[in-house]
């Protein structure tokens, strides 16, 4: 019988994980949290054949006909913070929890390889590196856990293209950057992020940089243009005031011929009593002289 579940957790185990582990072709349940193990995780992980493709039911009876009893199986698997059963849908879980332990490294990226991944822990342990922008391989991943670790750099935009993640936490890394808050990431809170003091945006109240910079470039944008109606309005108002000034009169004058008469009469009169008062003047400036 092939090995399809191998649970050692909480245990003393130290050392690294064997590369070998790579060659239980029939393995979709690998617990090892709640060691003592080392080292880097090996990149051969991302070829185990049984979690490429997601398993199909069966009902893990074994049965004894000659005898009254049957065995079923049942295991506890650890996922959204929480211990969870599974007996009759054991075959559904594809998982592989490395948590709590002492591993090093950057993120394996070869797991992305294991598209009938769904649940994926690696939380308290010290590795680094960043998360693979093509994590979106994981289509049918629905429990990740990254928190307490040293990882870092941006989150991928990709995450939010998995649209079966129901639980997520990241907390307490080193990721900074825009939180890719579109698809499925919008269903999560800001505690997922939380501990990562880098990070911005939201559901964070922390905004970024980026997203001040473009409000008060639309802001400075928006003045610019306001101010220049403004200018546009008031050389407008100015020319017609001066144009409805000199042309208004002229106009009614044309229309009443009788006005536009005593209009220059007056006129005539005022520029003749001009003229007549400053040759008074001169003849009064050569007498005395």
């Amino acid at each position: 019988m092939q090995l399809s579940i191998l649970s050692l957790r909480c245990n003393a185990f130290s050392g690294g994980i064997p590369a070998q582990l790579s060659n239980l072709s029939s393995l979709h349940v690998l617990d090892l949290a709640g060691n003592r193990l080392t080292g880097s995780i090996p990149p051969a992980l991302g070829d185990l054949k049984g979690m490429v493709q997601e398993q199909n039911i069966n009902h893990d009876l074994f049965h004894n006909y000659n005898e009254v009893y049957y065995y079923q199986e049942r295991l506890d698997v650890s996922t959204k913070s929480l211990i969870l059963r599974y007996t009759t849908t054991l075959s559904l879980v594809v998982s592989i929890d490395l948590s709590n332990n002492k591993f090093s490294g950057d993120f394996p990226k070869e797991l992305t390889n294991l598209h009938g991944l769904v649940i994926l822990n690696l939380s308290r342990n010290c590795i680094t590196g960043s998360i693979p922008e093509n994590i979106s391989r994981l289509r049918q991943l629905s429990s990740l856990d990254l928190s307490n670790n040293r990882l870092s750099g941006v989150l991928p935009q990709a995450m939010s293209s998995l649209m079966f993640l129901g639980y997520l936490n990241l907390s307490n890394n080193n990721f900074s950057g825009m939180i890719p808050f579109t698809g499925q990431m919008t269903t999560l809170d800001g505690a997922v992020f939380h501990g990562n003091p880098g990070l911005c945006g939201a559901p964070l109240v922390i905004k970024c940089v980026s997203e001040n910079s473009g409000r008060q470039n639309n802001n400075d944008g928006k003045d610019e243009d306001d101010n220049g109606f403004f200018d546009e309005w008031l050389y407008l108002s100015v020319g017609l005031g001066f144009a409805v000034g000199i042309l208004g009169p002229l106009f009614v004058l044309m229309l009443k011929r009788s006005w536009s008469e005593a209009y220059f009469n007056f006129v005539d009169e005022i520029v003749y009593s001009l003229g007549l008062e400053r040759r008074r003047k001169s003849w009064g400036r050569r007498n005395h002289g």
